[in-house]
């Protein structure tokens, strides 16, 4: 980001403006994965989080995580939820395989019932 008259720029909650609000400041954020990298090339930046903030001089670099503690607990911390479904295929479960083979067997078994008629005379 090129600024002109002191532009800042917010990302998560690092935020970062140039040093001099008079002068022109060039400088690089980016956010990746929740870290966020900055880069002052030209003049000073100032880089806050809410609860500090340092100064990076022209021509160096750091990087900032973009929460803060509570967000970061909040982000470990398990939250509830609905119980995890079955674990393991659905079909392996013996009332499944029981109930396919008593479908099989049925159908099987009305076929062998059926009488000596074919479906459709041999003439019509």
């Amino acid at each position: 980001m090129a600024t002109v008259q002191g532009m800042s720029i917010r990302a998560g909650e690092v935020a970062v403006q140039p040093a001099n609000a008079n002068g022109a400041t060039d400088f690089d954020v980016s956010d990746v994965d929740g870290t966020v990298h900055i880069a002052a090339r030209k003049c000073d930046v100032s880089v806050g989080n809410g609860t500090e903030t340092t100064t990076l001089a022209q021509g160096e670099q750091t990087t900032r995580d973009d929460r803060n503690d509570s967000q970061k607990q909040k982000k470990t911390r398990r939250a509830g939820g609905a119980v995890p479904a079955a674990s393991g295929p659905l079909l392996d479960s013996p009332y499944a395989i029981g109930a396919g083979a008593g479908a099989v067997g049925g159908l099987m078994l009305w076929v062998l019932l059926q009488g000596d008629e074919p479906a459709s005379p041999v003439d019509p």
